[in-house]
């Protein structure tokens, strides 16, 4: 009797634990499946609980009757990395058939990982992942940590999963059917493999751009691609099936060092190609440092299993950091290149950013920081991929800029060559017209000076002829006749010194000008040519000197008209010493200095001749001039926009000062279209091309004075043709500075 009590209430107490048991069951959701049908999200029915120790050994009541929680949001993600978790799934075959499904946990890399099915309290481990054999049997067969569900019409189980991972708690967990698991096994191999091949192309693409061009930026682009190959086959699985399955603390130092490699290498990509350290210095230093970074943790990951919990978390997130710090700043840096280099490199730009947004995001949910958020690894390959494609097409589309400003260059540089044969071929015609103009001249000049020789040797027989007439005339009866003689010996003696001054050197002219950039040696050297040797013919000595580089913007022919008058006027009035012409800058403008050694000329003379008073002087009683060569000078100066001015003269010499605008020591060199757009109230033709020049100013809408045009040929023949066709001249080669001569700004206010 006490035997069969003790049974009976044996038996109660078993009944009594089987009914708690299926009461704490009944309060895990139940999932029904339909034979050859795939499972809904498995989100909504699974519970978790964090530290409980084995299942097996603490039972089925215990883990039921721990504090279950469901997941927060869509994906099936169980918090941050680091702590055992146990999760629990309640299925049923609501069929009337058996059937057989595949329950995956679409992982494959976890430190610590078991599957149960629990049926009637009894726990059947189904997958060990302690076991690396039969870990990797399962991974070569599921390529993740995978069973078998096998179900009866009715029947009830409750899978059990028990992981510790140290990366991620994702767990992205499915029941397929046969055909649905294989078909996505077939096609994820299909696009990974897909990725790696191209990603293998792209890198044998840089491969053979850099040993055609020699750029460092593409072998920095395809070791970045190799770490991003090697890490999409990583992130699959493929690693840990084949050789990791039983040391997953390997395949997190694995993934550690591709992850950083691809992000040091992509860095330094970006250094390389953008110039970072001297475009961008204080953003090199931030890369730099990320670049450190990276190296500093793929050095310690081989002892990853010697290091304690915290210091192996530390280093996961070390990683992660500077995944995302470089993703982050990487299109920083493209977006400020596509502005500095070009919109060319816009594909810099969208493939950085896009990866950028994919780490960021991949981070953040794989790492537990907001448990809802899904996430889809198997997404990296594509995005990498269409990253890699971004920069490489960003590196072939600078390639082509660089070869089209190359192409552009070398036309340039012709059309240069050619210009400069013109112009060389321009230069032996002008110095065979300037040796016969100068010979012409030196006639000339001749002819005048013996001109004048006989003049004044007639001036001296008439001052003769009237000396005797009034010392023997003490009558005064040949008044009327020494009258006319002394009145003709003034006229001729005005004649001589007109002629000898150079006053008639000024042309009909001088309304129109011919602008033209050229040194100041240019300037000064065929003037030291004509006037050294009439110098040296008086025993005067004559010096020019140019300070520093001087390259003048005005009318050559024109001031070299009033610089000859003046050195004219220099050489009739000094007797002895000599003479001296500096040139140099003053503010944007040149400053000509012209001195003597002659007698110099009183303060009036002076004051009138600085002066606007237009009527006929005389310097000196028995020294002949009227200032008529000094005036003429001063109004080709200020035609030219500058000022002619007197600053002493006495007995010891006299000093000139001419102030011109526009002189710099160099010009920018420029086309017709930029002189174009700088004088928008102006047209500018190029005469030299005949045809379009005629038709550009049949069709011109603007006065004859508002026209410009271009030339090389800067002959006394052209000048005098288009003075009657165009408003202005400028010879070519052309520059910048052109534009800030005053003549543009004074005839557009008259305008």
């Amino acid at each position: 009797m006490p035997h069969r009590f003790r049974a009976i209430l044996h038996l109660l107490a078993l009944l009594a634990a089987f009914g708690f048991t299926e009461a704490r069951a009944a309060e895990l959701p139940l999932l029904d499946l339909q034979a050859e049908k795939d499972a809904p999200s498995l989100t909504p029915y699974v519970r978790y609980a964090r530290n409980l120790g084995d299942p097996a050994a603490i039972g089925l009541d215990r883990l039921l009757g721990s504090p279950l929680v469901p997941i927060r949001g869509q994906a099936t993600h169980f918090g941050p990395p680091g702590t055992k978790t146990t999760a629990l799934l309640r299925v049923r075959n609501a069929g009337d058939k058996s059937a057989a499904w595949i329950f995956t946990t679409g992982r494959g890399s976890l430190k610590y990982f078991r599957l149960y099915e629990v049926q009637d309290g009894r726990f059947d481990l189904t997958v060990d992942g302690a076991d690396a054999a039969s870990a990797s049997r399962n991974l070569r067969t599921y390529q993740a940590f995978s069973s078998e569900l096998v179900l009866d019409p009715g029947q009830e189980k409750i899978l059990v999963i028990d992981f510790l991972s140290e990366n991620s708690t994702y767990m992205p967990l499915r029941i397929e059917t046969y055909g649905s698991f294989f078909k996505a096994r077939r096609e994820n191999i299909a696009m990974v493999s897909g990725v790696v091949i191209a990603v293998v192309v792209l890198i044998l693409l840089n491969f053979l751009f850099f040993s055609i061009t020699g750029h460092r930026e593409f072998i920095w682009l395809a070791i970045a691609q190799a770490f991003f190959a090697l890490n999409t086959v990583h992130s699959e699985g493929y690693f840990t099936i084949f050789f990791l399955a039983d040391t997953p603390l390997l395949g997190v130092a694995i993934e550690e060092i591709f992850k950083c490699g691809f992000a040091a290498a992509m860095a330094q990509f970006g250094r390389s190609f953008v110039g970072t350290r001297q475009r961008f210095p204080k953003r090199d230093i931030v890369l730099r440092t990320l670049i450190g970074a990276a190296l500093a943790i793929m050095l310690l990951q081989p002892g990853l299993w010697l290091y304690p919990p915290g210091l192996r978390s530390a280093l996961h997130i070390g990683g992660w950091f500077v995944a995302v710090a470089v993703a982050l700043f990487l299109p920083f840096i493209g977006f400020a290149a596509m502005k500095q280099l070009g919109r060319q490199l816009w594909p810099l730009f969208v493939g950085w950013g896009s990866l950028a947004a994919f780490i960021i995001y991949a981070a953040v949910a794989s790492m537990g920081i907001f448990s809802w958020l899904p996430i889809n690894w198997h997404l990296s390959g594509p995005v990498g991929l269409f990253e890699s494609l971004m920069v490489t097409l960003a590196l072939g589309l600078n390639l082509k800029k660089i070869q089209g400003d190359k192409l552009e260059a070398d036309s340039n540089y012709a059309r240069s060559m050619e210009e400069r044969v013109a112009i060389s071929e321009q230069a032996a015609r002008l110095a065979k017209e300037k040796a016969f103009a100068l010979e012409t001249v030196n006639s000339q000049n001749a002819l005048l000076h013996a001109s004048g020789h006989d003049s004044r040797q007639v001036i001296l027989a008439l001052n003769s002829a009237i000396g005797v007439l009034k010392r023997g005339d003490g009558a005064s009866a040949h008044g009327e006749l020494t009258a006319m003689l002394q009145s003709s010996a003034d006229y001729l003696n005005e004649i001589v010194s007109t002629t000898i001054s150079g006053a008639n050197i000024v042309g009909d002219d001088t309304d129109f000008l011919a602008l033209s950039s050229f040194r100041a040696q240019a300037l000064v050297e065929p003037l030291a040519m004509m006037f050294r040797t009439p110098f040296a013919g008086k025993k005067l000595t004559l010096t020019v000197q140019v300070e520093g580089e001087v390259t003048l913007v005005s009318d050559k022919p024109l001031l070299m008209r009033a610089l000859a008058n003046l050195l004219s006027n220099c050489y009739h009035y000094t007797e002895r010493g000599g003479a001296s012409l500096t040139i140099g800058t003053e503010a944007s403008g040149a400053a000509i200095h012209i001195r003597d050694s002659g007698r110099g000329m009183s303060p009036a003379i002076l004051h009138a001749l600085n002066g606007d008073d237009t009527g006929r002087l005389r310097g000196h009683a028995d020294v002949g001039g009227t200032g008529s060569g000094f005036r003429s000078a001063k109004r080709l100066i200020e035609r030219l926009s500058g000022s002619l001015e007197i600053l002493s003269s006495d007995s010891s010499g006299t000093l000139i000062r001419i102030l011109l605008p526009c002189a710099w020591p160099e010009v920018t060199p420029c086309d017709a279209e930029t002189i174009q757009a700088g004088l928008p109230d102006w047209r500018v033709l190029d005469f030299d091309q005949r045809a379009a020049f005629e038709t550009g100013l049949a069709a011109a809408t603007v006065a004859k004075r508002q026209i410009i045009a271009l030339s090389y040929d800067d002959t006394t023949v052209t000048r005098s043709r288009l003075r009657n066709q165009v408003g202005l001249m400028i010879i070519k080669p052309i520059c910048r500075e052109l534009l800030g001569h005053p003549v543009f700004a004074a005839r557009s206010e008259n305008v």
